[in-house]
């Protein structure tokens, strides 16, 4: 690990979402192995900044360059590479809910080291002795409270020593006592790492006490970035509101009340003719007497950060004005508005993105190493919610075949063919389609809510920033255990719908046993099962795809979870109609009927 950290340069980084810009224009330099806070009001995109710095989220405009990467521009594997250097605390911990306390801090290790099992528990425990987790590790993180969450993913942030720490909230959840412990742990690591820390708080005495440097976000920019000695004794009203946490002051409950303020402000700048801008900001550089900065933490153990004293050498013979970047909140242009989109063209962006994740997952179904247990499991739990349901309507499906084609035969005089027609129906047809609409209605269902869950709970994120590819680790077992399920259910049905046909036609319409069975030998091909084999397989990869699409990308929370799910159903209907109908067209032009 490079010494003072990793260096972080940000340069006219622009983020939205739709219609809505989050921030604009913002430019910073996080000094390499410092501790840097970022604040400002609920809602101001703190988290959205460090998804941007993350890589995680796409800033429209800008750069965010990382030891020479810009992860704006940067290709998802350059990405992956930056973000193993990374140790990222998510808001909630972003544990993975299926593994222990101690599993979830070995996770990094196992997935990128070469360490022994003895080695990674060593180094586990020692993380979990910082956060005062030992005894705990056995429990699943729904088994602890959401303070040992975020405790447990510190230790996980920490367990690969990382030269970046990004925390977002790193105290939320917490109760005073141990927000104080963990202000001093960060500032233990980064004595111990000298590591590039970034912090996002609303906690303002944790922003006085722990970090050399401080950032606010307000009202879609950075109003400003600096030395804490610098902005701690800023007088910018925003500044000085929201550090002092009083009401009165341009910042307001809401944002349509922060934008009526700003806007009377800026009538006073123009009759003033700028000035009173030029006074903010001018007074925002000035420093106050030096009474007036709290004692900044030290490291337990007494030694002096080697970020510390780079910190004290750029504030000496530097001029203030020089270091402290300050946003005069002017009115800039309007931002261009977002291309407009029907719903067709949203339908073929949706086709597209789930033919990309297609192509994904059969590049990935080759790289190893490859999953085999998940896949097991995904097959298991999809045939276990969907066996029985594809029994139960299969029956249905072929007593209908075979009374619908009993009674057509009867009325042209074609007795002897109702066999091979009902068989034929229900091989081709009605197999490969109740086994999909299955699939997609129970397991499809299933994996969506599973892996919707999973995204609004960040451990899609925390995968991507540990250096996991989730569409290998999870969505190619999940695909591979569908077309398993789909192939499985396929048979099933095809035995269970033919035996209904039979017992419907023979029993209830009075048909010939030996006719139904002579007409079906005499015309099926052993290609006709093999095409419903076929399209059952299309079908339960086609319903993973979209249930895994859909689940990666909610809008929402739980409530957008649940709309995500409903749509995997219907656009998996749609499709699976759509593409029966081009597999049976193609099968019936270059397989010639038996007989013909």
């Amino acid at each position: 690990m490079a010494r003072g950290g990793a260096s972080v340069e940000i340069r006219g980084l622009t983020k939205s979402f739709g219609a809505q810009n989050i921030w604009r224009d913002v430019s910073l330099d996080l000094p390499p192995g410092e501790i840097t806070a970022l604040l400002g009001p609920s809602g101001t995109g703190k988290s959205v900044f460090l998804k941007s710095v993350m890589g995680l989220l796409r800033p429209e405009a800008g750069s965010c360059v990382i030891d020479g990467v810009d992860m704006v521009t940067a290709s998802e594997a350059e990405r992956q590479e930056v973000r193993r250097r990374f140790g990222v605390l998510f808001q909630d911990g972003a544990m993975f809910g299926s593994m222990s306390v101690y599993d979830n801090v070995a996770f990094p290790l196992r997935e990128h080291t070469h360490l022994s099992e003895s080695e990674i528990r060593s180094t586990v425990y020692d993380k979990l002795e910082l956060v005062g987790l030992v005894g705990e590790e056995h429990k699943l993180p729904g088994e602890v409270s959401g303070g040992m969450r975020k405790r447990a993913g510190l230790a996980r942030s920490l367990v690969t020593d990382p030269d970046i720490v990004l925390c977002d909230e790193p105290d939320s959840g917490l109760d005073p006592v141990r927000t104080a412990f963990l202000a001093q742990l960060i500032m233990d690591v980064n004595a111990a790492t000298d590591a590039t820390i970034l912090m996002v708080t609303h906690n303002i005495e944790l922003a006085r006490t722990l970090p050399d440097n401080i950032g606010m976000l307000y009202r879609r920019e950075l109003v400003v970035f600096g030395p804490r000695e610098l902005v701690l004794t800023s007088q910018d009203p925003v500044v000085e509101q929201f550090m002092e946490g009083r009401r009165q002051g341009p910042i307001a409950m809401s944002e349509e009340a922060d934008t009526t303020i700003a806007e009377a402000s800026a009538s006073e700048d123009h009759a003033g003719g700028g000035t009173a801008l030029l006074t903010r900001a001018r007074r925002a550089s000035e420093p106050v007497a030096a009474p007036a900065i709290p004692d900044q933490l030290t490291p337990s153990d007494g030694s002096v950060r080697e970020g510390a004293l780079r910190h004290r050498d750029r504030l000496v013979g530097t001029d203030p004005a020089d270091l402290l970047t300050v946003g005069g909140r002017e009115e800039k242009a309007p931002l261009p508005p977002p291309p407009r989109t029907t719903a067709i063209g949203r339908g073929i962006d949706l086709l597209g993105d789930v033919l990309a994740l297609g192509l994904e997952v059969l590049r990935l179904s080759l790289r190893r190493p490859y999953a085999w247990r998940e896949t097991i499991e995904q097959f298991w739990f999809l045939a276990r919610v969907s066996i029985l349901p594809a029994a139960l309507v299969a029956i249905p499906f072929g007593a209908v075949i075979a009374l619908q084609l009993g009674s057509l035969t009867v009325q042209i005089g074609a007795q002897s063919f109702t066999g091979a027609a009902s068989v034929l129906a229900v091989v081709q047809q009605a197999s490969p389609i109740v086994t999909a609409l299955v699939i997609a209605g129970a397991g499809g269902a299933a994996i969506c809510a599973d892996l919707g869950s999973r995204t609004i709970r960040e451990e899609i994120d925390a995968m991507k920033v540990l250096g996991v590819n989730p569409v290998q680790r999870l969505i190619v077992p999940r695909a591979h255990g569908a077309v398993l399920v789909a192939l499985l259910l396929n048979g099933l049905v095809s035995v269970v719908g033919v035996l209904g046909g039979y017992f419907f036609n023979v029993v209830v319409q009075g048909g010939t046993p030996g006719a139904y069975l002579a007409s079906f030998t005499a015309l099926a091909q052993i290609q006709d099962l093999f095409v419903g084999e076929i399209k059952a397989a299309i079908f339960g990869f086609i319903a993973a795809l979209v249930a895994a699409h859909r689940g990666l990308n909610p809008k929402g929370g739980p409530k957008g979870v649940g709309d995500s799910v409903n749509q995997s159903v219907v656009i998996t209907f749609l499709l699976l109609f759509f593409v029966n109908f081009a597999i049976t067209t193609l099968y019936l032009q270059i397989v010639p009927a038996k007989g013909a």
